[in-house]
């Protein structure tokens, strides 16, 4: 729903997790929208220009950063940031940052402590609970944790797995909701679901991150408003301090390049250089911070916020949902500690507390538990799908007429040469890990978000001038010459 905010007015976003608003000025009045379809269709077309910006991030990072969107002049709010009826955003201090050393078993249980606290606060008041349960870690701490709360709690628990069913994920999840007596819903996962995700993405979602990521969550179209659902997505992260599988200390935040050279030249040193602005402004005020606090709020503001919840709040449309692992007073107590001290034993110390059985349940990623059990059944899989297969199978063609549509190079931003190249490689090389893929599922993505919207060219066609750029340096002159004759 679209709301005008009046001049005196004002809405905040929590510090972490929560929704985090769509808003632009229109006439001078802010307007604020709760999805991207919603919002971009209050825009006059003449003035749905696409922002080159906004996908070379995406294509290079899998996410937009800083507020940018697909739309020029069209913002995500950040986090813990107020916006005003008069179009101007403030920022509020980031929950600090501390180097407190602690042991392993006392991290754990003052987390634990923290997490039982947040969460029963979630669920209190809630007479249907719905737990995403996979076979990683984040989400059967969220399940021990609750059903130590359970026998207080007046709601009924159920869980929600998808993927392949002789996945880890689904055979874990089901084991963990056999154990616990809840109900169990498997959601397949397969190459139409795949289809209507990218569409849903393109659409309600603006085309700011790839369809992959909305896995199952289409179940919930079912579900009462009333209804909870709690997701670990943020257990990593401020858990373990893991992010996309590398420990925070690992990470170095890094200005997004021109991945394989898709957007065209032209664009791309302004391009760059707004990026560098987008990411930096993420750590906003603590510039004099460690490097390990700027790649976590990098880490939190970008990856989290932009990629992770934004695929999770396609959820919100039905029913309420709680990101587990963000109350205040876990995120302030967590990055109170030095990074160094979180890590997997956190989660061993707090399994061995809940629930020694969630313990012995080996780890979907590595089929190995934390006391050491090895997954004894061979039929089951790391991979609960395979994206990467039905992009370049029973998708193949969907995508190659959205990839090399006229209407998505009219748009100025493409450079088409390289997406030939691109897409052939994809095509003919391995793909294991469905990186390449997942760039194909964007920029159809951004297609079909155009043909939705009417987005508008961020510049004119290409002109003869545009595509000297791209000549190898040793030939420029002489082509030069052969044009005008000099």
């Amino acid at each position: 729903m679209l709301r005008w905010l009046a001049r005196s007015e004002s809405i905040t976003t929590s510090h972490i997790g929560a929704f985090c608003p769509y808003w632009i000025l229109v006439d001078s009045s802010v307007v604020v929208g709760d999805n991207a379809a919603e919002i971009i269709n209050s825009i006059p077309e003449p003035e749905r220009t696409v922002d080159p910006t906004a996908i070379l991030e995406l294509l290079c990072c899998n996410y937009v950063l800083g507020n940018r969107t697909l739309v020029q002049k069209l913002q995500r709010m950040p986090w813990r940031a107020r916006l005003s009826g008069d179009g101007t955003i403030t920022r509020l201090k980031a929950i600090p940052h501390g180097e407190t050393h602690v042991e392993p078993g006392e991290l754990a249980k003052k987390l634990r402590e923290l997490l039982e606290e947040e969460l029963w606060n979630a669920v209190k008041d809630t007479r249907r609970v719905w737990l995403l349960l996979s076979g990683g870690l984040d989400s059967r701490v969220v399940a021990g944790v609750l059903k130590r709360l359970e026998p207080s709690l007046h709601c009924s628990i159920g869980c929600v797995s998808w993927g392949k069913p002789n996945s880890r994920d689904v055979e874990y999840a089901k084991r963990i909701a056999f154990r616990y007596d809840w109900s169990f819903v498997h959601v397949q996962y397969d190459s139409e679901l795949l289809w209507r995700n990218i569409q849903r993405a393109a659409t309600w979602g603006g085309a700011e991150v790839a369809g992959i990521h909305l896995h199952g969550m289409e179940w919930f179209e079912q579900a009462s408003s009333d209804d909870l659902v709690i997701a670990a997505s943020f257990g990593d992260g401020i858990g373990r301090a893991e992010y996309n599988s590398q420990h925070l200390l690992d990470i170095t935040p890094r200005v997004p390049t021109n991945v394989y050279d898709l957007v065209h030249p032209n664009l791309v040193p302004e391009a760059v250089r707004e990026a560098e602005h987008d990411l930096r402004s993420a750590w906003a005020g603590e510039e004099e911070s460690p490097q390990w606090v700027k790649a976590e709020l990098d880490m939190q503001e970008n990856y989290m916020r932009r990629m992770i919840s934004h695929a999770m709040d396609y959820i919100r449309q039905f029913c309420k949902l709680h990101q587990a692992f963000t109350s205040e007073k876990v995120v302030s107590y967590v990055w109170s500690v030095a990074p160094n001290c979180r890590g997997d034993e956190t989660y061993d110390f707090i399994l061995r507390d809940i629930d020694p059985w969630l313990r012995s349940l080996p780890w979907a990623r590595t089929g190995v538990a934390f006391d050491g059990s090895t997954e004894t059944n061979a039929r089951l899989t790391k991979f609960y799908h395979r994206a990467g297969d039905w992009l370049r199978g029973d998708l193949r063609e969907k995508l190659e007429s959205l990839v090399f549509s006229d209407g998505l190079f009219e748009l100025g931003v493409f450079y088409k040469p390289a997406v030939s190249r691109f897409w052939k490689r994809w095509l003919q090389e391995p793909d294991p890990e469905n990186k390449r893929g997942e760039i194909v599922a964007k920029i159809a993505g951004i297609e079909l978000a155009r043909r939705a919207f009417n987005l508008q060219p961020c510049r004119q066609p290409t002109s003869w001038k545009d595509s000297l750029t791209w000549v190898p340096r040793l030939g420029q002159k002489a082509i030069r010459r052969l044009i005008t004759g000099g």
